[in-house]
């Protein structure tokens, strides 16, 4: 006599249905139980080490549990899986209902795991300006994670990195509305597998943070206020995660640390609930920041109690306390006291349950331990990102055309600076055994009968605060003097120096509440004798390259004025060294634009491009006027040409596109690409409108001489509306001018129309 399979476990049932009947046969506590999440990094039981921390993961879902976090995973691909399974198992033999868990990881720049394979930083990515090559990076991701047995990953980070203080820019994909919706839909579709928001069993969910506001703390400080303006909100601020909702389908979503206009994210239902669900149509989940649950009690005081904050969180839409429910492990005696949040619960309950059918995880939650090693860090996934880190180096100058260097009138080189010789690739990874230094990637590259010498020249000085007064914490002076000394000589009796410079991990990174760990800055050059080193070495008389590397732009404007090349790279993952060499030699054209405005001086903040225009009326009466190096600047050994804009029609209506095409020719003998960026003004509005916004892109390769037309279709209601007078949406008829060329202040074509009412 067979048993009859309850209907949650049919898999030709619908989903719905079987999230309903698996529902209706959850206790409270195996409900509440769905909505928590426990941790593989659980420091409470460090001490014990790895095993002490499973064996509290394994304590903790006697119940079943809806999420176990498992980012930063220290554990060997196969050792990962192992574990992973092990747990999946345990729930699907050892709980009543055998519900599995979804595991929830990071993949900011590659999957944060032991040897998977390390992307450049998002900041760095978005320098690409190549949607197309991000979405082939997040691919690699999602790929990884999914093989190491990940579900979900609280990536991409769709904040607005306008202010170069702010420890976690990196994070962000550049200022831009623009540039960072299309770099946030090509991260989702990549780590989805595509725009169905079917992740099948190759990719994961991707939940894209910080929703919403985040990067707009005052004064570039990690956890401060957000004051946002209803307008700045609403065209600035939310359109990449709508886009990434309604066009890429993102199945996850994390809530913003911030308040918006007062309301802290995680209490907010009209945030959560009414605009994320009802207005966009979000058929997700959403999972909270790290502790920020019990947070709208202990910090930002908007609930008298965690009981309190558990209520307020879950009638939201919050559905997942992470990373170790340290709010809603109250959730049982709350919901017991008031039975009416068991509707909210449910509606909670159901969202989790429907992603695990989706995602087939009752059918089989197990990943195979034999083919992990053949997808984490692939040859395919090495070769993506190689492509990427070498297109994200933006060439900031180029004094005398010293680049590519010619290795045929060369004979050395010295390759100086904290930098040369570090292997630091940002804050979102864990580690890898492959990993290749500016000066190894030079030395490689620069063959036999080549000379390179190298020596660090100074240190990059640990910047803290001694409760009196600010600290530099470095070598003596005499060290210092004595370094920079050596590395100067080396440079006197090069032909050539390469002086890497910026910043480190640990002077630009998230800052935490706990440790006192800092990562947000107060000022935006060079930390220590970094600025000495680059002088010294230049007044050798050596022709000399300047190296930036790091989490955030520096304003460097005593550098930019020496006679010195400039590449600015961030962090450019597991390839740096081989893809600064292939920039430096001449194998690979620079074509990374800047996603960010560089300031000349910390006192210029706020600085982004598409400020309202009357903000650059005026300027200050101690500082040059205008940036140090403009949004979407770059350089190139190729030079381009633009031509023939032609629009289709000089006035269009509200419900036609305008459609134009212009040229582009590489006028040069070396192959490049260029980045066509289209602005666009509205001559008059009903408010104070940006003086220019980005509206369109195209990176286009083209060979020695080669001439490409380009198209383009921009979208009223898309691309010309606004928040009118009355406080909604509106496209006014009127006038509007184009903008294209190389950056936003290098224009090359120039054109108009008028929108008809």
């Amino acid at each position: 006599m067979t048993t009859k399979l309850p209907l949650y476990r049919d898999p030709n049932a619908s989903l719905e249905a079987r999230v309903e009947d698996l529902i209706s046969r959850m206790t409270l506590a195996e409900k509440v139980a769905q909505v928590q999440a426990v941790s593989l990094r659980d420091s409470t039981a460090e001490e014990e080490g790895l095993a002490g921390i499973v064996k509290a993961v394994r304590d903790g879902i006697s119940q079943g549990i809806g999420q176990i976090e498992n980012t930063f995973d220290p554990r060997a691909p196969e050792e990962s899986v192992r574990e992973v399974n092990d747990l999946q198992r345990q729930l699907l033999e050892e709980t009543r209902l055998g519900v599995p868990a979804l595991i929830g990881s990071e993949c900011a720049h590659g999957h944060a795991g032991l040897e998977s394979t390390i992307l450049p930083v998002p900041l760095a990515m978005a320098s690409s300006w190549n949607p197309e090559l991000v979405r082939e990076a997040f691919d690699c991701a999602g790929r990884e994670a999914r093989a190491r047995g990940a579900h979900e990953a609280h990536t991409p980070v769709l904040d607005l990195g306008r202010d170069p203080r702010w420890g976690r820019i990196e994070e962000t994909f550049g200022e831009d509305t623009h540039l960072v919706t299309q770099m946030g839909l090509a991260a989702v579709s990549g780590l989805q597998g595509g725009c169905s928001g079917e992740p099948g069993t190759s990719h994961i969910i991707s939940a894209p943070k910080h929703f919403a506001g985040y990067g707009q703390v005052v004064g570039g400080r990690n956890f401060a206020a957000t004051p946002i303006d209803s307008r700045t909100l609403h065209e600035e601020v939310l359109p990449p995660f709508k886009a990434v909702v309604q066009e890429a389908n993102a199945l996850g979503m994390m809530a913003s640390h911030c308040e918006v206009e007062g309301v802290p994210a995680h209490g907010n239902r009209w945030l959560l609930t009414d605009l994320l669900r009802g207005e966009w149509g979000f058929k997700g989940y959403v999972v909270s920041d790290y502790n920020d649950v019990p947070r709208l009690e202990f910090f930002q005081r908007v609930a008298e109690s965690v009981e309190d904050a558990c209520e307020m969180a879950l009638s939201a839409g919050m559905d997942v306390d992470l990373p170790v429910a340290q709010g809603y492990q109250h959730l049982l005696k709350v919901i017991e006291e008031r039975p009416e949040l068991e509707e909210h619960l449910d509606v909670s309950v159901r969202r989790i349950l429907w992603l695990k059918f989706k995602l087939g995880l009752f059918e089989n939650p197990f990943v195979d331990e034999e083919e992990v090693g053949s997808v984490v860090d692939s040859p395919r996934h090495r070769e993506i990102a190689e492509r990427i880190a070498t297109d994200s180096i933006v060439m900031l100058k180029n004094e005398n055309e010293l680049l590519p260097l010619k290795k045929g009138k060369l004979r050395s080189m010295a390759v100086l600076g904290p930098n040369a010789a570090t292997k630091q690739v940002g804050n979102y990874t864990v580690g890898r055994s492959q990993i290749a230094s500016f000066l190894e990637g030079l030395q490689d590259a620069a063959g036999d009968g080549f000379k390179v010498s190298h020596a660090p020249g100074c240190a990059i000085a640990k910047v803290g605060w001694d409760g009196k007064r600010s600290t530099l914490e470095q070598r003596s002076m005499e060290e210092e003097e004595a370094s920079i000394a050596e590395a100067a000589q080396l440079a006197a009796n090069a032909d050539v120096a390469v002086v890497c410079v910026g910043g480190t991990t640990e002077t630009s990174r998230e800052a935490f509440f706990v440790d006192g760990i800092k990562g947000d800055r107060a000022t935006l050059g060079l930390l220590g004798n970094q600025l000495e080193l680059v002088r010294r070495v230049v007044e050798t008389g050596t022709p000399t390259v300047v190296v930036l590397q790091g989490g955030r732009p520096y304003s460097i404007p005593e550098i930019e004025r020496l006679p010195v090349a400039i590449l600015n790279t961030f962090y450019l993952g597991q390839a740096s060294g081989t893809a600064l060499a292939k920039i430096v030699f001449g194998e690979v054209s620079p074509s990374g634009r800047l996603p960010v405005t560089v300031p000349r001086s910390v006192g210029q903040l706020p600085m982004y491009y598409s400020q309202k225009r009357i903000s650059f009326y005026k300027d200050y009466l101690d500082e040059e006027p205008g940036p140090l190096y403009p949004f979407g600047f770059g350089l190139s050994y190729a030079r381009f040409e633009y031509s023939e804009l032609r629009l289709q029609s000089p006035e269009i209506s509200r419900g036609e596109a305008l459609r134009f095409s212009l040229k582009v020719r590489n006028v040069s003998e070396v192959d490049g690409a260029e980045v066509v960026q289209v602005y666009l003004r509205d001559n008059y509005a009903s408010v104070v409108r940006p003086d220019k916004l980005l509206v369109a892109f195209q990176k286009v390769d083209l060979k020695a001489g080669e001439q490409r037309e380009l198209e383009f279709v921009l979208n009223p209601e898309k691309d010309m509306s606004f928040i009118g007078r009355e406080g909604s949406v509106c496209v006014e008829p009127g006038t509007f001018e184009l903008e294209i060329g190389s950056s936003c202040k290098d224009v090359r074509l120039e054109g108009s129309f008028e929108l008809l009412d």
